[in-house]
């Protein structure tokens, strides 16, 4: 079912970005909740998560979100996301989402905002 879940990690600049792609569900949620803390763990607070193949997000994965939000602004990093398909853009603004992240249109206007 969710056999194309799958991270993929590179830096550019100092910043973490990271592409999701398949679907981000209850699932698989704890996969992304586990690399984010290694990362933060590992002081890197900047990231762009780059949505541009992800088809499914759900409210876990969401928190798991906006609570790594919360964490790496505590220590002046943050969180962009890029490449929001109309679907998943539709349910970040329906639960307010969209006004806590900053979301771009492209991986690069992200990476840029730093």
């Amino acid at each position: 079912m969710n056999s194309n879940f799958e991270l993929i990690e590179k830096d550019i600049n100092g910043i973490k970005v990271i592409k999701i792609t398949g679907e981000l569900d209850a699932m698989v949620a704890p996969k992304l909740k586990e690399r984010l803390a290694k990362l933060v763990e590992n002081e890197t607070y900047n990231f762009v998560i780059n949505c541009e193949e992800l088809s499914h997000i759900n409210s876990l994965a969401m928190g798991i979100l906006r609570g790594k939000l919360r964490e790496v602004k505590n220590h002046d990093g943050d969180i962009k996301l890029s490449n929001l398909n109309d679907h998943i853009k539709t349910i970040f603004e329906m639960v307010g989402l969209d006004e806590i992240f900053e979301i771009c249109a492209t991986e690069e206007e992200a990476l840029a905002k730093f």
